[in-house]
């Protein structure tokens, strides 16, 4: 029986060979899509008035906590914590483990350094096309690929080198979906910003739209283990992010704060 037809068809090598040096463009296209939500995220800051400069500091923390949360929690749902060779392999990353701890880290600076939530704001608001971009070299390299498929936005990477089972074969690719993902979500907040003004606003509906797709996107991928009622390790954690984000969203920007108030006051 001959291959599925993938109305999407990739051929290209999955690594760029320029001399001696070798690139990813899993590695490049991460690079463009955090230097362009950065700078997404630093234009929006700045037209609320922020302060420019804590957003450098921000960026390296995105980075560190990125690259160190994607390698922790791979390794962890791997049960591959305790083995250091895995530690510097250059595959093995997990979306929501960087995702975390960068959100964390973020956090802990704005909280510490006492700046404005904005700057949380700034970043969620450059978050989805950071992502949507940076996706873009999986889906070159036919990375986080589900079943075979004859759908029509199966991706068939045809070229050898690439990460699918099969070059003959169509699949469901997992980072074309989070490619679709980070644009519409972008599309989203970017035609409904002049509602999302309030702070944390921006934060709590980035995160949850985010969460959701990819709730949804991991029911046709395969690189998750399942943990229980027949749901992936990923999908338990969307749905974690978004009861967070529903408690977030209820204490700043619903009836939750007079509650809050309320407990402040009979402290």
């Amino acid at each position: 029986m001959g291959g599925l037809l993938a109305t999407i068809s990739i051929g290209i090598d999955p690594m760029i060979e320029i001399g001696p040096v070798s690139l990813a463009w899993h590695g490049l296209f991460v690079a463009i899509g955090i230097l362009t939500g950065g700078v997404v995220a630093g234009y929006y800051g700045q037209n609320r008035g922020l302060d420019t400069a804590p957003f450098y500091t921000i960026g390296i923390i995105l980075v560190v906590g990125s690259l160190i949360g994607a390698k922790l929690f791979f390794l962890l749902e791997h049960g591959q914590l305790l083995e250091p060779s895995e530690w510097l392999s250059s595959q093995g990353f997990t979306f929501y483990g960087g995702f975390i701890a960068a959100a964390l880290g973020i956090g802990i600076y704005v909280w510490r350094e006492r700046l404005p939530v904005g700057y949380m704001d700034a970043v969620a608001f450059g978050l989805p096309l950071g992502i949507a971009i940076g996706r873009l070299g999986d889906v070159i390299n036919g990375e986080h690929f589900g079943p075979a498929t004859d759908f029509f936005l199966g991706v068939q990477n045809t070229h050898p080198d690439a990460l699918v089972p099969s070059p003959d074969l169509a699949y469901h690719s997992g980072g074309l979906y989070e490619v679709m993902l980070g644009a519409i979500v972008f599309l989203i907040v970017l035609t409904f910003r002049s509602r999302l003004q309030r702070p944390w606003a921006m934060s709590w509906t980035v995160l949850s739209l985010i969460a959701v797709g990819r709730f949804i996107e991991f029911f046709v991928r395969s690189d998750s283990d399942t943990l229980a009622l027949g749901l992936e390790i990923a999908q338990w954690t969307s749905v974690l992010i978004v009861a967070i984000c529903a408690v977030g969203a209820w204490l700043t920007l619903g009836s939750g704060r007079e509650w809050l108030r309320r407990r402040k006051a009979a402290a």
